[in-house]
């Protein structure tokens, strides 16, 4: 199982510009970093987007934490209301 590691912007930042000032390639660069080539590649497929792309992407995002949050909220009400049945049909029966 492989641990994500969560880099600073500061710290991507400075990636990007060392591949863009450096006669390195980004796989040396990446190397020298401690980080994985397919992840500065990443960034820097993110920094050379137009602002309108990065835009949306946030935008995107935003919806996705949204219904990921819906979701969570929807499963805990289905869970509460399954409870209540239960207990609904518990008290319902005539005593003995």
């Amino acid at each position: 199982m492989t641990k994500h590691l969560k880099y600073d912007t500061e710290f991507k930042a400075r990636a990007i510009k060392l591949v863009e000032d450096s006669d390195k390639s980004v796989a040396e660069i990446a190397n020298d970093l401690g980080i994985r080539t397919s992840c500065l590649y990443s960034w820097l497929k993110k920094a050379r987007q137009p602002e309108e792309v990065k835009a949306a992407m946030s935008h995107l995002s935003k919806q996705e934490k949204e219904i990921k949050e819906l979701k969570r909220e929807l499963r805990i009400v289905k869970e509460e209301r399954d409870i209540l049945k239960k207990a609904v049909g518990y008290f319902a029966k005539p005593p003995q």
